[in-house]
């Protein structure tokens, strides 16, 4: 019995966690409730040409509740995005358009949808449960000197999602 224990100890410390557990390792991780930042989205097209976006965007509840306001350039200036939260029904998502002076309600049924022409789509603006993802472990990279864990994550059938798979680099420190 003693040499199944060691042998199964060992094999565990020689592959090491499996993608689930990394999954719930970074669900976790110690975040802040409120957050605020700064973001600079910069946009390339097939040819070459960049347009750039300034956001600010603060975020309540521990990601829950989020607001962006857009900055630049001028013409989405004043153009924000508001997201909502909730566990027991579906999110809320609203764009404000200043140039129309309305309110733009996001449908669920939109969430594959571009957001402000990025390749993000209101769906990436989404928490996602970690019971409507499966997660594979693939091999370790290193990215800007950085150790990371990768991992392929597949949305369940259950999950309405746009996507089949995303890759996502987990830095391990």
């Amino acid at each position: 019995v003693q040499k199944c224990w060691l042998i199964l100890f060992s094999t565990s410390i020689i592959f090491g966690q499996t993608g689930t557990e990394i999954a719930k390792m970074v669900d976790e991780r110690k975040t802040p409730k409120d957050m605020s930042n700064v973001t600079k989205m910069v946009l390339k097209n097939s040819k070459g040409k960049t347009r750039t976006n300034l956001m600010v965007s603060k975020s309540m509840d521990g990601n829950k509740k989020q607001i962006i306001w857009f900055l630049e350039p001028k013409d989405d200036k004043g153009v924000a995005f508001l997201k909502i939260e909730y566990d027991n029904k579906d999110d809320e998502m609203h764009m404000w358009l200043p140039a129309f002076k309305k309110i733009r309600r996001i449908s669920s049924k939109k969430k594959g949808d571009a957001f402000m022409g990025s390749d993000l789509s209101y769906e990436d603006m989404s928490s996602r449960d970690l019971k409507q993802n499966d997660y594979k472990r693939l091999d370790d990279k290193k990215i800007n000197d950085k150790d990371c864990f990768v991992l392929e994550v597949s949305p369940t059938k259950e999950a309405e999602s746009s996507y089949s798979k995303h890759i996502s680099w987990i830095d391990k420190s």
